[in-house]
C-alpha cells in the first residue's frame, strides 16, 4: 500500500473491544479511515496480499472490505486481463465530478439551511452554535499563532461535517436526508481535502473567511432569516468548491 504500513495491532485492539466483530468490518474501517484522511492518496493501488500480511489476516476479509469500499465509491476496481481478479485503486475524483458534487450540495444544503431558518425551533441551536464557534476558533488560533502547529485536520473536518450534517438532519425531510447520505462519504473526503488545502496554502484571509462562513450560516438560522441562510450556505459551498479545485489543480501541476 505504497509508503504506509498498516499495523496489525489495530485489528487486535478492535477484536479485544468486540470479539464478535467481523474481520472484514474491521479492515473496512481501517482502510476507509486511511482513504478519507488521504493517508492513502488518490490513485493508490490496494494490494490485497500486502494488506493481509500487514494486518495478519487472510485475504478473504480484505477482499470483502475492499468490495464494501467499491460499493461506496471510495475504491474503483479494474478488471485484469485474465478476468479472475481485479486491480483496486483509491478513487480520484475528477474536476468535473467535483463541480457536480458541489452543485448537488448547494441543492441539498442550501435548501436545508433555508428550512432550518424557517423552522428554527427544530434545530439544536446551542449545538449548531458550538460547532460553528469551535470550527472558527480552531482556524483563528492557527492564524494568530495561538498554537505553534497546524490545526488537527481530522478535528476541523469533523466539526465541518457535523455542522453540515446537523442542518440537514434538522430539516426532518427524509428525501433531503437520503440525498445527503448518498453523497456523504465523498463530501467527507472533500471536506478533509479542502481543510488540508487551505492550511497548506497558508492564506490567513481564506482561513478566517472559512471559519466566519459557518458562523454566518448559524446566525441566519438562529434569527430566522431563510433567504439569508440559503445565500450564506451557497456562498460557503462555492468558496469550498473553488478552493478545492484551485489547490487540486496546483498540486497536479
Amino acid at each position: 500500500m505504497q509508503e504506509r504500513r498498516i499495523c496489525s495491532e489495530t485489528v487486535r485492539r478492535a477484536l479485544e473491544k468486540n470479539p464478535f466483530e467481523k474481520l472484514s468490518n474491521i479492515v473496512f474501517t481501517i482502510l476507509e479511515g486511511a482513504i478519507l484522511s488521504s493517508e492513502l492518496p488518490p490513485g493508490a493501488r490496494l494490494n490485497v496480499a500486502k494488506i493481509a500480511g500487514e494486518l495478519e489476516v487472510s485475504a478473504t476479509p480484505v477482499r470483502e472490505a475492499i468490495d464494501q469500499l467499491c460499493s461506496r465509491g471510495l475504491v474503483r476496481a479494474e478488471q485484469r486481463g485474465d478476468g479472475k481478479y481485479s486491480n483496486y485503486y483509491v478513487f480520484d475524483i475528477e474536476n468535473s465530478s467535483i463541480e457536480n458534487l458541489f452543485v448537488a450540495r448547494k441543492s441539498v444544503e442550501g435548501m436545508a439551511a433555508y428550512i432550518c431558518a424557517e423552522k428554527n425551533w427544530r434545530v439544536d441551536l446551542n449545538e449548531l452554535g458550538r460547532l460553528a464557534d469551535g470550527f472558527q476558533t480552531a482556524l483563528k488560533n492557527y492564524v494568530h499563532g495561538a498554537e505553534n502547529r497546524d490545526p488537527d485536520i481530522s478535528i476541523t473536518a469533523r466539526l465541518d461535517m457535523d455542522f453540515h450534517g446537523l442542518l440537514v438532519r434538522s430539516t426532518r425531510n427524509e428525501y433531503l436526508l437520503s440525498m445527503y447520505e448518498a453523497i456523504g462519504k465523498t463530501v467527507e473526503y472533500l471536506s478533509i481535502r479542502t481543510n488540508q488545502f487551505l492550511v497548506s496554502e497558508r492564506n490567513p484571509d481564506n482561513l478566517l473567511l472559512l471559519g466566519s462562513q459557518h458562523v454566518a450560516i448559524y446566525r441566519a438560522v438562529k434569527f430566522g432569516f431563510p433567504e439569508l441562510a440559503r445565500s450564506a450556505m451557497d456562498k460557503h459551498i462555492d468558496f469550498c468548491a473553488n478552493s478545492c479545485l484551485q489547490n487540486r489543480n496546483l498540486g497536479e501541476g
